[in-house]
């Protein structure tokens, strides 16, 4: 729920922005690099989570997606 709050108040930062006249693509890239950076470390997360509970057993496969 914290997650969904903080990016309400990005949007509201980016109507503030807008409203002003000063939303530049720039503000956008900022934005989606920060959400993008979170997806990646998530994901990361998830892998070390998978092989940490799978690893040493019949079931590890290990397989990367590309």
């Amino acid at each position: 729920m914290v997650d969904v709050l903080e990016f309400i108040e990005e949007l509201k930062e980016l109507q503030e922005l807008y409203n002003t006249g000063e939303l530049r693509n720039f503000d956008f890239a900022i934005k989606i690099q920060n959400y993008e950076r979170q997806v990646a470390q998530f994901e990361s997360a998830m892998e070390q989570e998978n092989t940490l509970f799978w690893e040493g057993t019949p079931f590890y496969n290990p397989v990367k997606e590309v």
